[in-house]
């Protein structure tokens, strides 16, 4: 096997060594969480302030920066490129896509498609209650421009995903896990008709639940272990509910079917484990989870998206599989566009926009001061400015906040 990953001193680093892990948390460290290139001496001396050793990554490391005995496996084999990984993970060559449009000029049209799938999705789930047929084409129908966007610029449907209403959690779950699923799978460089089941089966996972009691759904109390065997039928109902219905593919009966089975071969209702899990019900496994948890639900608050990241890192290669959960929190960030945060300086924001290669440093609209009193006027950063400078003036972020903090009404104060 060849060694991609080194532990090396600090003091041993050597400019176009690429920093994959450090000896402590990345949120105690100003350092993006997926790693950044060592380019000088300078780099070196200010890594020393917060850490002893790091690991580094052989793979993105410049080759010259490595010694060559090291790169090479016991049969002279290089290891694996990222893009193989990749490949391995979706087993197609993956698609690069571009942002082909800023966050400011993506979200009016972001906005209409997604209350055009949120209305879509209303009217699916009364049928469903009625018991009619499920419309799929008019729902692939609206999906497709929802998928069009986020291949444009994902940035505007994942800041419309935090003006969440609190009292429509269902409705607004399956959007945001589309929405999720489908940023994912761009990322993954999946074909645009893989994001466009990738969209229909989380708009379908939990259409089962509208069997259920009412009462059961919206409790605001731990279940009993036979309210929560009665809670996992919505599964077994959902895929029966869908296969009625005309053109669907595998793809989004696997997401239906798999969603709530695990890595660890813990979940429901088959008890399924590792490669047994179509790659489709991984996503769809590890998206729910996140949007869950980051949602108002009635029996449980939110937490802010930076737990929610942590949460997902400590399942990792237990409840999900590895090499996923790293890939999503590439896409989410530390602190996703449209979360709150408090900044050094104890002002409260937004984050507006992600900084790719720099996601502890993204851009932020500024809502209230150092009080907590709301602004008469908002005003925009980019903590990325000052990375480079000996005398940075710009705040950093402190800490992540739940949806709401402070009394924050995203849907009053962003638009």
């Amino acid at each position: 096997m060849p060694i991609t990953v080194l532990k090396v001193r600090v003091n041993d680093l050597q400019p176009g060594m690429y920093v994959s892990s450090l000896d402590r948390p990345w949120l105690e460290t100003p350092y993006p969480i997926q790693g950044f290139r060592i380019a000088s001496e300078r780099d070196q001396r200010h890594l020393k302030q917060y850490c002893d050793y790091v690991y580094v990554d052989v793979i993105k490391s410049e080759a010259l920066s490595i010694p060559k005995h090291i790169l090479l496996n016991d049969e002279g084999d290089q290891p694996k490129s990222d893009a193989a990984q990749i490949l391995k993970l979706t087993q197609r060559p993956r698609i690069i896509y571009e942002k082909a449009t800023s966050r400011e000029e993506e979200l009016s049209t972001a906005q209409t498609h997604y209350r055009s799938v949120e209305n879509t999705y209303q009217t699916l789930l009364r049928d469903a209650e009625n018991n009619a047929k499920l419309n799929l084409p008019v729902l692939r129908k609206s999906i497709e421009p929802m998928v069009q966007s986020i291949i444009r610029n994902p940035d505007a449907f994942i800041w419309l995903t935090h003006l969440k209403n609190m009292d429509n959690y269902t409705y607004h779950h399956a959007v945001s896990c589309s929405v999720w699923a489908v940023a994912f799978g761009r990322h993954l460089g999946l074909p645009t008709e893989k994001l466009n089941s990738l969209a229909t089966g989380c708009f379908l996972f939990d259409i089962g639940k509208c069997k259920l009691p009412k009462a059961l759904l919206n409790n605001t109390r731990r279940l009993s272990s036979e309210e929560f065997n009665t809670v996992k039928q919505h599964v077994l109902f959902g895929l029966e509910m869908v296969k009625q219905a005309k053109g669907v593919n595998k793809d989004v009966l696997d997401m239906i079917r798999t969603h709530h089975e695990r890595h660890n071969g813990s979940g429901y209702p088959l008890g399924l484990s590792d490669d047994q899990i179509p790659l489709f019900g991984r996503i769809a496994g590890i998206v729910d989870a996140y949007d869950a948890i980051t949602s108002h639900r009635p029996f449980c608050k939110p937490i802010p998206a930076y737990e929610a990241i942590d949460g997902l890192y400590q399942w990792r290669g237990v409840d999900f599989q590895t090499e996923l959960v790293e890939q999503f929190i590439q896409v989410v960030g530390i602190y996703p566009v449209g979360s709150l945060v408090e900044l050094s300086d104890d002002t409260v924001g937004v984050v507006i926009s992600q900084n790719e290669h720099f996601r502890l440093r993204p851009q932020i609209m500024v809502l209230l001061d150092a009080d907590k009193k709301l602004l008469d006027e908002f005003y925009e950063i980019d903590l990325r400015v000052d990375l480079e400078s000996e005398s940075a003036t710009l705040p950093t972020i402190s800490r992540g906040l739940p949806p709401g903090a402070y009394d924050l009404d995203q849907s009053q104060y962003y638009f």
